[in-house]
């Protein structure tokens, strides 16, 4: 048989006020003030960026298809590929074109100098496109990539597509010039034909080149170690244009 209540309610009869709770529990009602971050992840990245920016050498261009095969990925960016963000990638270059020469697109490469050739040419930014040079190894050993699996798998598709398309109109062409009669709705499809093989041909000119930018694989060692900030894997804001081709860096 259970044991009677204590008349009070509290054990061994002592009645439990309000305030005997609050001193109990040690209520804390002193003025909130404000609290630095234990870990802030916005000041760790800046001054990561500021590490990193001192191992910059220089800009460069590549044909980023021509190399695709020496390109190794996922040494500092373990980011898995996404179909849904080359896709996303893909139609911005159908709406934007191809804008490769500027630092929110360019991909960073981690080189040691003295594989470069022509180290002393490179640029140190993207302001004139057209004064920027492409890049010269002394080797065809791999090329680490920082980040941009994205843009490359994106630009592989997006090539694949304008050569298929490419292909369609010059198959519709053949049919036209194998017909023993040509109407004159013939020959407006012939020629429209041409002027989007010509169309296509255009985007298709160049279409790997792309900028880079050169760190110093020696210099730039101890702040590639410390990629990891607060448990995630250190990348620079998204630009907004061009959904910003997954902005790059690090």
């Amino acid at each position: 048989m259970p044991p009677k209540r204590s008349k009070g309610g509290g054990a061994g009869g002592k009645k439990t006020t309000g305030d005997d709770e609050g001193s109990v529990l040690h209520m804390n009602n002193r003025p909130i003030e404000a609290l630095a971050p234990k870990t802030d992840i916005a000041k760790e990245t800046q001054k990561l960026d500021t590490q990193v920016a001192k191992c910059k050498v220089g800009v460069a261009w590549v044909n980023l298809l021509d190399i695709a095969k020496r390109l190794t990925f996922g040494v500092y960016n373990d980011r898995p590929e996404n179909d849904a963000e080359v896709n996303k990638l893909i139609g911005c270059f159908e709406a934007n074109g191809i804008v490769s020469m500027k630092d929110v697109a360019a991909i960073p490469l981690i080189l040691k100098t003295s594989r470069l050739t022509n180290v002393d040419s490179l640029k140190k930014d993207f302001d004139e496109p057209e004064e920027v040079v492409e890049l010269e190894l002394k080797d065809h050993a791999a090329i680490v990539v920082a980040s941009g699996q994205h843009r490359l798998a994106a630009l592989k598709k997006y090539k694949q597509a304008l050569l298929d398309e490419y292909a369609l109109f010059e198959k519709k062409r053949g049919k036209i010039r194998a017909l023993k009669q040509v109407t004159q709705e013939h020959v407006a499809t012939y020629n429209e034909c041409h002027e989007e093989m010509g169309r296509l041909k255009g985007l298709l000119h160049n279409i790997g080149k792309w900028g880079v930018i050169i760190y110093d694989e020696g210099t730039c060692r101890s702040a590639l170690a410390h990629m990891n900030i607060g448990g995630r894997t250190h990348r620079s804001t998204n630009d907004t244009h061009h959904a910003s081709y997954i902005r790059p860096h690090w």
